[in-house]
């Protein structure tokens, strides 16, 4: 055996040996729960003072933990879909915070149009049905045709009846002292509905107020009276201004499909344009 064989042995026994020693200290060796459980801990994972590093300690390491790792037990609350062409709260029956929150508003924002929407006076609630809300009323005569003045208000069929919406048998339902106007002559005041023409006009729509006749909203089917004019007798077209009109009341319910188009007629009418 040569030189370097010997070292060569020589240097493994001695390897093989301290191995296999039983002076080494156990302690220093740890299982592998251990090992997990120390790595976890935040102060073994701090790096020496003089150390020289890239990676964000301190409070910039606890931000990011943060928004990288989201508490697991939060979860994203379900919102029900809305419909594109319709107010989201009427849809599903949302609160304004909720939607709000749904589109990406703020918390700060939904406090405040929460706040906005409770801060309004509750409506008082209505009795369910068609119920006689008007049992009685009188009309006086005006002017020198002694037409009896009627308003928007006493054929309004929601405060008079809670009729909403109107059906099919709606005039069944009507009380006696608005069933007798029928036939009688009566003044009506209401706002011209924009027509076709600007003279000569021999039948138009009276409708409720100015908003309905400048197409601001959708007017009920008793928010608009048709208007026959005399025989040979013909107006102007007024423009967004109130007037009255004298004529016979009609009440002829005309529906399709189940809705109505029609309801208060005026016949053999004159203009009042003053």
């Amino acid at each position: 055996m040569n030189r370097f064989t010997g070292v060569v042995l020589g240097s493994v026994c001695v390897v093989i040996t301290a191995g296999c020693s039983s002076s080494v200290d156990s302690s220093r060796f740890k299982s592998y729960k251990e090992l997990v459980e120390q790595n976890a801990s935040p102060t073994d994972n701090k790096p020496p003072a003089d150390a020289k590093t890239d990676t964000p300690t301190g409070s910039d390491m606890a931000s990011e933990n943060v928004a990288l790792a989201p508490n697991p037990t939060e979860v994203a609350p379900v919102v029900s879909p809305v419909s594109a062409l319709a107010p989201a709260n009427v849809v599903d029956g949302t609160s304004t915070a909720a939607v709000v929150k749904a589109f990406g508003g703020t918390a700060a924002n939904a406090s405040v149009t929460e706040a906005t929407t409770s801060a309004k006076t509750p409506a008082e609630p209505k009795p369910e049905g068609i119920q006689l809300l008007v049992p009685q009323r009188e009309f006086k005569t005006e002017g020198p045709q002694n037409a009896l003045r009627v308003s928007y208000d006493d054929l309004d069929l929601l405060k008079v009846l809670n009729m909403e919406p109107v059906p099919e048998d709606a005039l069944k339902h009507f009380p006696s002292w608005l069933k007798a106007l029928d036939g009688q002559r009566v003044r009506l005041r209401g706002f011209m509905y924009p027509t076709f023409q600007a003279t000569g006009i021999d039948q138009f729509v009276l409708a409720r107020d100015n908003q309905i006749c400048c197409f601001g909203r959708n007017p009920k089917v008793y928010d608009l009276v048709s208007v026959q004019m005399r025989d040979n007798v013909t107006t102007d077209y007024i423009q967004n201004r109130p007037f009255d009109v004298v004529g016979t009341f009609r009440i002829d319910l005309l529906a399709e499909g189940g809705k109505p188009m029609g309801l208060y007629w005026l016949e053999d009418s004159v203009v009042i344009n003053k």
